[in-house]
């Protein structure tokens, strides 16, 4: 007993050209009425075979798009004539063969049984050809994700992604309409560029011949003493390459003014105090913003190869990326970025999740709303001892009225029924705009005060939020490319604008979160980024078929649960709340 794929294409070989069927060809009014009557009952006969259950592994939708299609079709088999396989088939089944190559698992495919020749009975021939229609239907649901139907159930309610699976039914009339099927049963893969590119990576890496990208910026020695004008030591040297600027010949260890203003340019720029002088936390600031390499592995090209066939099919001309992996966010237009910045991401505890949606609100000077899990994780317990909320700048309200927390009973009161929230101000965790795409994680971007976390390589601190490092230039090219506004009427929004000035979009963004731990590169390179939140080791437990050994974690989209404080007799004792705050934002 041979396998389709491997015997197809003897099975060709006996096929009489005049017999094979065009690829959307219905019956001429002079065929022989034998064709005629093997149309209708190969259609029947695959029908019965569907209703008996021989269509194995099939989803509900695809068991009725067979009984729908070949109950009205009255065009000749798709895969076979008289004589057995035609050619159609054996262009599907090589193609099918080449599974591999696009991430997938031949196998899974089940291209077995007995290949149909000429004098084949019409039970053998409606066989071979259900066969072929259901190989055909499993390839279209897994190169479009359908391998792990469920990421937020099965994987991580922070997955928060769906396969953009293909109706079964309009695979299998593509198929019958194409005159190239392989070549149409292919492209139910993803054609984003970034997927096409792995797919080259995945065959070098499995012939060997990858080649890493080259990190090009010069590292400063972390440990080191500190430098500052008018002293000599040979790390200057090494600091005047990372910040190219020159020095007289023979005085290249000299740290001299001119290295001093560049030094207090970049310390600027990350945020740090512009003192000139490189103690360790600029030399760390000069090394870091890249989070560290993972090896390449076949294991995550292809767990990244998965979650591209979650992604929409249209990303949209103008939109909006951050990698979670990459503490990286980019403004993309027509294929390119035209901005990139360092974001901070969620914790792992409280993750960034991954999802699509649309940016619909830039807001500047915004209040900070306290979120249920802060409430009660976080204020419940100090309030309890008394602490009072204003040293961080929060206020209280019930039914829309402010009331004093020191009158609260929080032995007995449910601070979820409670808005608590951060006016607008200097110290305002949100800083001076936040960017909304209203979402059920209740995610979304701003600005920040702690710009010293940016120069951390891995920078997850947030409660699930992302911060951006210069949000201003994000406001620019969302607004920009909104309303045609430059950097100067965001100056003017900031300066004479009101406190909380939501601004709605015209034209919503779409934004996506992803996690993409390899990234290839158009000229063969690539970057790879560490699994920080475990998704790629799910993914990839999930496609070994290895379910039970998937770590889900917590379910953060479960309504937070009230615990009740211990409430002490005299107020203003315990954690004050500003502590509770530098723990949680870092200032």
């Amino acid at each position: 007993m041979r396998s389709l794929v491997v015997a197809v294409a003897l099975a060709l070989a006996v096929v009489p050209v005049a017999l094979r069927p065009l690829p959307a060809g219905a019956i001429e009014p002079d065929a022989p009425e034998r064709l005629i009557a093997m149309t209708e009952a190969i259609g029947m006969s695959v029908r019965e075979l569907v209703a008996s259950g021989a269509a194995e592994g099939m989803t509900a939708e695809e068991r009725a798009a067979l009984t729908a299609f070949y109950g009205v079709r009255a065009e000749p088999p798709l895969w076979i004539d008289e004589s057995g396989l035609n050619e159609r088939a054996r262009l599907v089944a090589a193609e099918i063969g080449r599974a591999a190559d696009w991430g997938l698992d031949p196998a899974a495919f089940k291209l077995s049984g007995p290949v149909p020749t000429a004098g084949a009975s019409r039970a053998e021939l409606a066989r071979a050809e259900l066969t072929l229609s259901v190989a055909v239907l499993t390839y279209a649901r897994h190169a479009r994700g359908g391998r792990i139907p469920e990421p937020q159930k099965q994987l991580s309610s922070y997955l928060d992604r769906k396969p953009q699976l293909k109706d079964p039914g309009l695979v299998l009339e593509e198929m019958a309409r194409s005159q190239t099927p392989d070549a149409t049963l292919a492209g139910f893969n993803p054609q984003h560029r970034q997927f096409l590119l792995l797919r080259d990576l995945l065959a070098r890496q499995r012939t060997g011949a990858v080649t890493e990208t080259k990190d090009t910026v010069v590292r400063v020695p972390s440990e080191g003493p500190s430098l500052a004008q008018g002293k000599s030591h040979p790390d200057v040297a090494i600091l005047r390459q990372r910040l190219k600027v020159a020095a007289e010949p023979g005085r290249e260890e000299m740290f001299d003014e001119a290295l001093t203003q560049a030094v207090k340019a970049f310390q600027k720029e990350a945020g740090l105090g512009a003192d000139g002088v490189v103690g360790r936390g600029t030399r760390d600031a000069l090394n870091g913003g890249r989070p560290s390499a993972a090896p390449l592995r076949e294991s995550a090209i292809l767990a990244n190869m998965e979650q591209w066939r979650w992604m929409p099919e249209d990303l949209g001309d103008f939109h909006i990326t951050v990698n979670v992996p990459e503490y990286m966010i980019r403004v993309m237009r027509g294929g390119d970025a035209v901005h990139t910045e360092r974001v901070i991401v969620g914790e792992i505890a409280n993750q960034t999740p991954v999802f699509s949606d649309q940016m619909q609100t830039v807001v500047f000077h915004p209040f900070w709303g306290v979120p249920d899990s802060i409430k009660v994780n976080e204020l419940l317990p100090s309030l309890a001892r008394g602490s009072a909320l204003e040293r961080q700048g929060l206020r209280l309200q019930y039914n829309g009225r402010d009331v004093d927390p020191r009158s609260i009973d929080w032995g007995q009161a449910d601070i979820r029924n409670f808005h608590v929230y951060q006016p607008p101000g200097s110290s305002n965790v949100l800083g001076v705009v936040k960017f909304l795409f209203p979402n059920q994680h209740q995610t979304y971007m701003h600005d920040t005060p702690t710009k010293n976390l940016f120069n951390a390589s891995q920078r997850t601190f947030s409660h699930g939020c992302m911060r951006v490092r210069n949000p201003l230039k994000l406001a620019e090219a969302v607004m920009g490319y909104d309303r045609g506004w430059t950097m100067a009427d965001v100056d003017d929004a900031l300066a004479n604008g009101p406190e909380n000035n939501n601004i709605t979009l015209e034209r919503k963004i779409p934004v996506h979160m992803t996690y993409f731990t390899v990234v290839a590169n158009p000229d063969g390179t690539y970057q790879t980024f560490n699994d920080v939140y475990g998704h790629e080791k799910r993914i990839t437990l999930a496609l070994a078929g290895k379910w039970g050994q998937i770590d889900k974690g917590r379910d953060h989209l479960a309504p937070v649960q009230l615990r009740r404080p211990e409430v002490v007799a005299q107020p203003g004792g315990g954690q004050p709340v500003t502590n509770i705050f530098q723990a949680l934002f870092g200032f």
